[in-house]
Parts: C-alpha cells; structure tokens; sequence
C-alpha cells in the first residue's frame, strides 16, 4: 500500500513538472545549421545526430527529406512519428533535442571580458548574453547600442541605459533575435592634472562644464593658478588644441566652458609656463626668473627629432584675448641672437609641432 501511494506521488510530481516547467528545448525554434539528435526507440539505426540543411530539412531514413525549420523540437518529433507510423512502424516513440545550436546567433563587441559569438538556445536577453560574455570591463561605459536588421527597414540602432539594464528593467532587459550585434562602447572620460587636490580620471557620462570637472578633483590646490587653466584637446584631424580658460573669481569668465571626451584639464601654479608638443619633457614648469622662449625649451628636454623649430609658436592670454606669437627658433640661432628670444610671461604656452618632412 506504501509502495502503491509513493508511486503515485512520483508520478503526480512527473506530471506537474511537465506541465509547469517547459524546457528551453521545448521552447526553441529549429534553425538551418543546427545539429539535432533524434531517438527512436527501439531502432538504433535510425537514432543518431542529424543536421540541418542550410534550406531547412532533415533528411531521415526510409521517409526521406522532412522539413525541420520553424518547429519546435516537439513539433518535429510529432511530425517524425506520424511520417514512420503512415507506412514504416507500429506507434513509435520519438523524441527530438537540439545537440548543437548554430542557427541563430548573435555578436558581443566592446567592453565585455570575453566578447565574441553566441548561440542563442532559446529566448535570450541582453543580461544573459552579457552574463555569458563574462560581464563587463571596467573600462565599459554606461550605454549599449544594439544593430538589429528589420525586414524592409534596415539596420536599426537602438540604445540603451546599461544601468537600468542591470537593475532589472524589463523594458531595456529586450529579448534578443538572432543577427543582432550588441556593443558596448568605452566610457567617456575626462583627465585633471595640476594644482587640485585630487588629480585623476573622471568619467564623463554626462554634460560637465570645467568647473564641474574640477570639482570632482575636490577644487584646487592652495598653489592653484586658476587665471591660467589649459585644455588640451585633440582636434578631429589628431591636431592637439590648447585651450587657455581664466576660473579665476567669485564668478569666472570661463565657468560654463564643456568638456569632451579625452580632454585634458591641466591646472598650473602661479607663475607658470607651458611647454607642449614635440620637446623632450612636455608639460608645466615654474617661471622663477626672467626665462625667455629658448631656456624654456631646454628645462623641457629640448626638442626632439620630429620637431620643427622654424614653426614654434607661443599662445599668450593677454585682456585682449588670446594672441599667438610665431617663433622661428632655427632663426634665432642661425643669426646668435639667443638673447633676443621672446620672454615668457605667466601663463605662456609654447608649442613646438611636428615636421612634415
């Protein structure tokens, strides 16, 4: 009697999880390139390994060509039964699995730990694929561009919040399809260097103005000369830009100036000059005595073999703007007038390019 209610137990526990737990297989769409593994009981010569043509069939013993593409494994194990039942066997027993998933795939690029190609074995969304290309670098940003392909329509790019994504919101969580490309751009970051208090990088997720930018570096340093701040920026053409800003007063004149991606907020003590571009030892040094345009190229390291000497140029931050003041270094030399070079003032940047030739 025990032994009788056991069994019926195990077989009410059979039937609920049947019923209640369909499986990933059940659920998948066969696909052209998968490999099927087909079972009919009793008979080992038809049990093996299948593929699936690149126009959707399977070709089965004794019934021929069956078509595979669309169904559930289900569908096309009901379908093999009636096919063998008509003229072959006595109620057999099939059953379809998806061996190999190869049909529908899709591509992780970017800022994942193992991005790469993916199967998708059944119904797929962005955080389980993200899961499976091992998650994310710490180098990735906060957004994620799927490409998706639409009949009539194109490629279509769609953009999502990363953050919300792993918060668990349904709506960006989207189910993926098979082709679509996810990419995980590099996060935007902006540097501080100088007189704050905590130099570093930041990230840039968002509009952030200089002054913003500075005080995320906890503001400046007590040596700080605010008047003198620089950005250096490259240019769409790879060109370096230096952009002088005055964050001096209550209310500076340059507060609202935004940055970009990958620039550069170099902040100098007072009485300071620049050096940039193709010296030796580019970067900000302290002007504690009357330096004229070529000892400040020296306490730089000199130029180097790229340099163009003829073409140095020294940006100067006067009340009447920003002047540039072109200094042909090889012709100062050349004539012996290095005591005629240009002197420096607070704030000067000299910038030395780089030769065509």
């Amino acid at each position: 009697m025990a032994v009788g209610r056991l069994r019926f137990a195990l077989a009410a526990a059979l039937v609920l999880a049947l019923t209640c737990a369909p499986t990933r297989a059940q659920e998948y769409t066969i696909g052209p390139g998968d490999i099927l593994k087909i079972v009919v009981w009793g008979h080992e010569d038809l049990s093996r390994e299948y593929p699936v043509t690149m126009e959707g069939y399977v070709p089965f013993p004794l019934i021929g060509r069956v078509k595979a593409i669309g169904l559930t494994t289900t569908q096309l194990a009901r379908s093999l039964r009636d096919l063998l039942e008509k003229d072959y066997l006595v109620n057999p027993q099939v059953i379809v699995a998806v061996k190999e998933f190869l049909s529908r795939k899709v591509q992780v690029l970017g800022e994942a730990e193992k991005p790469g190609l993916f199967y998708l074995t059944g119904p797929t969304t962005l955080v389980e694929i993200l899961s499976k290309a091992g998650g994310l670098s710490k180098n990735a940003g906060k957004e994620l561009v799927l490409v998706r392909t639409e009949r009539g329509a194109g490629s279509v790019i769609l953009r999502m919040d990363l953050r919300n994504i792993q918060a668990g919101d349904t709506k960006e969580n989207i189910e993926l399809e098979n082709g679509d490309t996810i990419f995980v751009p590099k996060a935007q970051a902006f540097y501080v260097l100088g007189e704050v208090k905590k130099p570093g990088t930041f990230a840039l997720d968002r509009e952030t103005s200089v002054l913003e930018g500075i005080t995320l570096a906890e503001g400046f340093g007590e040596k700080a000369a605010p008047s003198g701040v620089k950005i250096l920026r490259r240019s769409p053409d790879g060109r370096q830009q230096t952009i002088a800003l005055d964050l001096s007063g209550s209310v500076p004149k340059d507060k609202d100036f935004r940055l970009r991606d990958g620039d550069s907020i170099i902040v100098p003590k007072g009485n300071t000059f620049f050096v940039f571009g193709q010296v030796k030892k580019p970067g900000s040094y302290q002007l504690d005595k009357e330096t004229n345009v070529l000892e400040g190229i020296t306490i730089a390291g000199g130029f180097t073999e790229k340099a163009a000497p003829g073409r140095t140029r020294v940006i100067r931050t006067t009340t009447k703007g920003q002047q540039t003041i072109n200094v042909d270094i090889n012709d100062l030399v050349k004539r012996g007038e290095r005591d005629r070079a240009l002197r420096l003032l607070e704030n000067d940047v000299i910038v030395v390019p780089e030769s065509f030739f």
